[in-house]
């Protein structure tokens, strides 16, 4: 797909990685609607910085720890696009918790925060996306650390942070495959990526290390958004590389779906199956 004068949403975009990604698309996207956790006014300046940058940039609170807010803010992007979306790049994330935390929904915090709300968004945002556009997932390669224990995604027992993390990291990339079959009839593309090891707080939070600036990952999910890739390809730091072995396993991809549709039922009320 073509970035310049596209409308484009952005999930996570206030910080890291996103933030970074925002001021690149800012500067050729016709209309880059942002989602964050922060409340409109708090994150003011950093709109106001970003719309003078030429794109008409719009914005949407919503804290995915609540699966409702996450519905609700699909249904507000889809507003804010206007005649429909040419992309979606599920970015937010959130590092595991410290102790295992469930969120009001009964969902395991990072699960939610990272795969759950990112599944509910994308596919109520599905019906507003273009023929010829791109679904971008961001994922990680920490997803090869981890296993998916499909009846125990809460993780109640082995709770680690890494492992709740690299646990939802690998549900994107599982989950991806199947929105990619799923859409190829609209005419749209998915490709899962991982950004490469990037210095922000999530990477220190989670693993104490350091690594590449947050400008090489931002220019990776805009990369991402024109890679004349096949939909369902995984990208890897730039590269086009297999996912897990577990992550492109049919028989895990259709558990995880079923599962996954089994815990958005409550509030899933549209959207793609």
């Amino acid at each position: 797909m073509r970035i310049d004068g596209s409308t484009i949403a952005l999930t996570g975009a206030t910080s890291g990685i996103g933030l970074a990604a925002a001021r690149v698309l800012a500067r050729r996207a016709g209309v880059l609607v942002l989602q964050g956790p922060e409340p409109k006014p708090d994150v003011r300046e950093i709109l106001a910085d970003l719309r003078g940058a030429g794109a008409d940039v719009r914005y949407v609170s919503a804290d995915f720890t609540d699966l409702a807010a996450a519905a609700r803010a699909a249904d507000a992007i889809a507003a804010e696009a206007g005649g429909g979306l040419d992309a979606l790049i599920d970015n937010a994330g959130v590092p595991g918790t410290a102790r295992r935390v469930l969120t009001g929904d009964g969902n395991e915090r990072t699960l939610q925060v990272n795969y759950l709300a990112m599944v509910l968004l994308t596919e109520r945002l599905a019906p507003h996306l273009r023929r010829g556009g791109r679904v971008v997932t961001v994922s990680s390669t920490t997803h090869r650390m981890a296993g998916l224990a499909v009846h125990d995604l809460d993780l109640a027992t082995g709770y680690s942070p890494v492992q709740a993390y690299a646990q939802s990291k690998l549900a994107i990339v599982t989950w991806s495959a199947t929105l990619a079959r799923v859409l190829a009839p609209q005419g749209v593309d998915v490709v899962s990526i991982s950004p490469g090891v990037i210095s922000t707080d999530l990477l220190h939070a989670m693993f104490g290390a350091r690594g590449a600036d947050v400008a090489h990952g931002a220019a990776r999910l805009v990369e991402a958004l024109e890679l004349a890739v096949p939909t369902g390809s995984y990208v890897d730091d730039g590269e086009v590389v297999p996912a897990s072995d577990e992550a492109r396993d049919p028989v895990v991809q259709e558990a995880l779906a079923r599962e996954t549709a089994r815990r958005l039922a409550a509030v899933a009320t549209g959207g793609v199956r």
